[in-house]
């Protein structure tokens, strides 16, 4: 694991990313002495929280989805629905759609 003052991280980033990308280095960021983040390998991140995310797809897939605004109205929206008893079974998803001519 190696430091690099913030500065220095805008200076080096083409180096930084390389080197992230090509191993498995890991960098503590810090901002006036005080350590702010860590950079690592985004691969060895995802091995990392295996309970969380399945494979780089899979943490990428959450990534969007937890970035688009209109994705969390949605489940939000949905959650609402279920709360209030508003939703189907699997069972009865899959006779209703089978009842429906598309």
């Amino acid at each position: 694991m190696h430091a690099i003052t913030a500065d220095n991280l805008k200076r080096q980033l083409g180096r930084i990313l390389r080197e992230l990308r090509e191993g498995d280095e890991e960098f503590v960021v810090f901002r006036r002495n005080v350590p702010v983040g860590v950079l690592m390998n985004l691969e060895e991140y995802v091995k990392a929280h295996a309970d969380e995310y399945e494979d780089v797809r899979d943490f990428l897939d959450t990534l969007v989805e937890e970035s688009d605004p209109e994705f969390q109205i949605s489940l939000r929206r949905a959650a609402g629905e279920i709360r209030r008893g508003r939703y189907l079974s699997h069972t009865r998803l899959k006779l209703a759609l089978a009842e429906k001519k598309f």
